[in-house]
């Protein structure tokens, strides 16, 4: 029973309501969306909308939720993080993914090579210097890696005495944050079709929405939420890259107009 509460104790089974009613939910979206595919396309193109390595991402994705729910009651050493520090296998990679848009920008920036994607320098520029605080923080601005001593403000005052500032939240206040944005990705998924419109040679996006569901489960529930982490990282690149280049388009004209920026 120790699932039912983020600190390992019976203390808050609304956390385990929370996630059932979530997984409800995004299972209902998901049974919409196959229903829409098959009367738009036929079993065929739903077939050849499965066929693509979102699905290879989602599965692998659920195979690690297993691993995560084994973890929670016999850690395994080096895949998940440990509750104080950076490491492990799983962190490694949302990291990595993380870096990718703006390593990719950046890398356009020194060489001089026009970059040709949708969106414009100043929207790559802001979500750069975002994606690299963002690794900063996970990695403690290197605290761990470095060995850096931790000032002595920071040490009484910081949840983890780590150099970074969202251990400064409370963790009542985290996890509410966590289940926000768990039902926000839940309300893209459901309201995806109005918001993205996939290219004639690859129609549909029911693996990309079921990525967006899966990531809105695991965000919701403490025990998942560093898999959670690497879902959303993960999904939000493959949209990014696919609407950079020319895969998906925005629906909305001023969000389109927007992004060019």
């Amino acid at each position: 029973m120790e699932i039912l509460s983020p600190d390992g104790e019976i203390g808050s089974p609304l956390q385990a309501i929370g996630l059932l009613l979530v997984a409800l939910a995004g299972g209902l979206i998901l049974l919409r969306g196959l229903a829409v595919q098959i009367r738009q396309t036929g079993f065929d193109g739903l077939a050849a909308s499965l066929w693509r390595y979102d699905s290879a991402v989602a599965l692998t994705l659920a195979a690690l939720t297993l691993l995560n729910l084994a973890h929670h009651f016999t850690p395994l050493t080096g895949v998940f993080r440990p509750e104080v520090g950076d490491g492990g296998l799983i962190e490694n990679l949302t990291i990595t993914v993380m870096l990718f848009p703006a390593v990719i920008f950046l890398g356009h920036l020194i060489t001089g090579r026009p970059r040709g994607g949708h969106f414009g320098p100043v929207l790559m520029s802001a979500l750069s210097l975002v994606l690299l605080a963002g690794f900063g923080e996970e990695i403690s601005w290197g605290q761990h890696w470095f060995d850096l001593a931790v000032p002595e403000v920071i040490a009484q005052t910081n949840l983890q005495s780590e150099i970074n500032l969202h251990n400064y939240i409370e963790p009542g206040m985290m996890e509410a944050i966590y289940f926000a944005t768990g039902l926000a990705l839940l309300l893209l998924a459901a309201n995806l079709r109005q918001i993205l419109q996939p290219a004639e040679q690859a129609p549909g996006f029911l693996a990309l929405k079921a990525l967006l569901v899966l990531s809105a489960v695991l965000l919701c529930h403490h025990v998942f939420q560093e898999l959670g982490e690497l879902a959303v990282i993960t999904t939000g690149f493959l949209i990014w890259k696919r609407l950079d280049d020319g895969r998906l388009s925005l629906k909305p004209s001023w969000l389109r107009t927007l992004t060019t920026y």
